[in-house]
C-alpha cells in the first residue's frame, strides 16, 4: 500500500463513527478500579494510623520516664493526626456507593473519593504537618530554655530545625506530586467518563 492509497483510506473513514462499549463491561472495569483505589487508600491510612499510634506511645513513654511535659504535646499531636485519619475514614465510608449501584452512581462515587483524596493531600500541611511541627517546636524550645550549654543546644536546635523543615517540605512536595501525577489524571478520566454518560 503506497501513500496515496493510505491517504484515500484515511479520508474515506467516517469521522462521526462512535465506538460502542458494553455497559456491563465498563461497569465492571469502573468497580475494579474503584476497589483497587479503596484498597490502596485503606493500606496507606492503616500504615499512617499505625505509625501515629506507635509514635504516640513512644512519646508518652518518654514523657513519663523523663518527666518532660512537652513530650505529652508531641504524643497528643500524634494521637490527633491518627484520630483525624480514623474519623475521616469513617465519614468517607458512609459516602461509598453500594455494590449494586448503576454505572453513573459508581463513577460519581469514585469521583467523590478521588476529590476527597485530592483535598486531603492538598491540605496535608494543616491537618498533619503543622500540629506535629508545632509540638516538636515547643519541645525543642523548652529543651533550649532549660539547657546549661545554651550555645551548643542552640546550634543543635538550628540543625534540628533545618532538618525538620527539609523533611516536612519533602513530605509536602511528595504529596503534591502524588496529586498532580496520580489523582488529577484520575479525576479528569472520571469526569470525562461521567460527561459521556450524560
Amino acid at each position: 500500500m503506497n501513500f496515496e492509497d493510505m491517504q484515500k483510506a484515511w479520508q474515506s473513514h467516517d469521522a462521526g463513527a462512535k465506538v460502542l462499549i458494553d455497559a456491563d463491561v465498563l461497569l465492571n472495569e469502573v468497580r475494579r478500579n474503584q476497589q483497587n483505589f479503596r484498597a490502596t487508600i485503606l493500606w496507606r491510612d492503616a500504615r499512617e494510623i499505625g505509625v501515629a499510634a506507635i509514635m504516640a506511645w513512644l512519646f508518652l513513654h518518654w514523657a513519663v520516664r523523663d518527666r518532660l511535659w512537652p513530650l505529652y504535646l508531641v504524643a497528643l499531636a500524634c494521637i490527633g493526626v491518627g484520630a483525624f485519619m480514623v474519623v475521616d475514614r469513617l465519614l468517607q465510608r458512609r459516602k461509598q456507593p453500594a455494590a449494586n449501584d448503576a454505572l453513573k452512581a459508581c463513577v460519581e462515587g469514585s469521583l467523590s473519593q478521588v476529590n476527597h483524596q485530592i483535598w486531603l493531600l492538598k491540605n496535608v500541611l494543616w491537618w498533619y504537618l503543622l500540629p506535629l511541627a508545632t509540638a516538636l517546636a515547643i519541645f525543642t524550645g523548652v529543651c533550649v530554655w532549660h539547657s546549661r550549654h545554651v550555645a551548643l543546644v542552640v546550634a543543635g536546635g538550628c540543625v534540628y530545625l533545618l532538618l525538620v523543615v527539609l523533611v516536612y517540605w519533602g513530605i509536602y512536595r511528595l504529596n503534591q506530586c502524588a496529586v498532580r501525577k496520580g489523582l488529577e489524571p484520575r479525576r479528569q478520566e472520571l469526569e470525562t467518563l461521567l460527561a459521556s454518560l450524560k
